[in-house]
């Protein structure tokens, strides 16, 4: 038996008031609907790496391939250091000139940079612990600096004489008793061969260049004898710390986050070294890197973290060496308010 006519009329009635119903949802829930926020736009800046792509710069390839930046706003360009066909890529003179935005330099580079009229300031500081040694094979029996006298020494010129004279100075060594032989290459070679008996160099370098070619060299901290000026600084210029203070922050928290991401997962580093820097050898770039870690973050100790009386050393250091004709205003060189909002590092 069918169903009556007018009981299909009444179903049909109210099938048709509820689809009018949930029309009038739809329509009324997309009227009411927010458009979706417009994404912040990217902030484009160059760092001006210190050397040429490897360990050294481990924590700013992190923080690119990590997406650091990228979560920081930031589009950045990694330039390689080293040397061009001027010579040495001198951070300060590229950040100062507009060449970069950031950089890396040393503190006694910032300070004369200072002196010289670049309106550069050191933002955060990566590396705690001065590198800085002097290498010699066993045989020379150099084990404190006092062995170092009547001794052919390289050392390169700049910061690394300066840092070099202090040392013999605070032994009360006269500089006539060990000069130093201006460092025009690596100094390897003429260590091996005995043409020098001491190379001022890198611990986490140099020193295991040479144990890796067979000849484990002494080494001498200059650190432990109270020589301890900051190697490697970020850096920036004064406008871009007073015209946008935000973009010093997000960079700066950046590159913090790439160099933790660095000492909690050293391997995944390589490996982006690797991609920047295709030839070097992972085995060796992963023991310098170990070495240059320790480094990072000693005990008691935050990441960036700069010291007033470190400075202050090296300003002194400077003025007692002729390095600098009168002193500056040291405040103006560095400053630790972007890394004082920062307190996770």
């Amino acid at each position: 038996m069918g169903i009556p006519r007018l009981a299909l009329r009444a179903i049909g009635v109210r099938c048709f008031r509820s689809m009018r119903l949930l029309m009038l949802v739809f329509l009324t829930a997309c009227s009411t609907a927010q458009p979706s926020p417009t994404p912040a736009p990217m902030d484009t800046v160059t760092i001006q790496l210190n050397w040429v792509n490897d360990y050294s710069s481990a924590g700013f390839f992190a923080a690119e391939k990590n997406g650091r930046f990228a979560d920081q706003r930031v589009q950045v360009t990694l330039r390689e250091g080293g040397f061009d066909a001027n010579g040495y890529i001198d951070g300060t003179e590229q950040v100062s000139s507009g060449a970069a935005d950031f950089g890396v330099a040393s503190a006694d580079s910032i300070i004369q940079a200072r002196a010289q009229g670049k309106p550069i300031v050191g933002i955060a500081v990566l590396a705690q612990d001065s590198p800085l040694a002097i290498l010699s094979l066993p045989q020379t029996a150099i084990r404190d600096p006092h062995d170092l006298v009547g001794k052919k020494v390289l050392v390169a010129e700049g910061g690394a004489t300066q840092l070099y004279t202090t040392l013999l100075a605070s032994q009360q060594i006269a500089l006539t008793q060990a000069p130093p032989i201006p460092r025009t290459d690596s100094g390897i070679d003429q260590l091996i061969a005995g043409k020098i008996d001491a190379l001022v160099a890198w611990n986490v370098n140099e020193a295991i260049e040479l144990s890796e070619l067979g000849y484990p060299p002494s080494v001498m901290l200059f650190s432990d004898y109270g020589i301890n000026s900051y190697e490697l600084v970020l850096i920036t210029t004064e406008r871009m710390v007073t015209e946008n203070p935000d973009l010093v922050t997000r960079v700066l928290k950046a590159t913090l986050q790439g160099w933790k991401d660095v000492i909690l997962s050293p391997a995944q580093a390589i490996g982006y070294v690797k991609d920047y820097a295709p030839t070097v050898d992972r085995d060796g770039q992963m023991r310098r890197l170990s070495a240059f870690v320790e480094l990072l973050q000693p005990t008691n100790t935050k990441l960036g973290d700069m010291l007033p009386d470190r400075w202050a050393f090296t300003h002194q250091m400077l003025q007692t060496q002729g390095a600098l004709t009168q002193p500056i205003e040291l405040g103006r060189a560095y400053s630790t308010m972007f890394l004082d909002v920062l307190p996770d590092r």
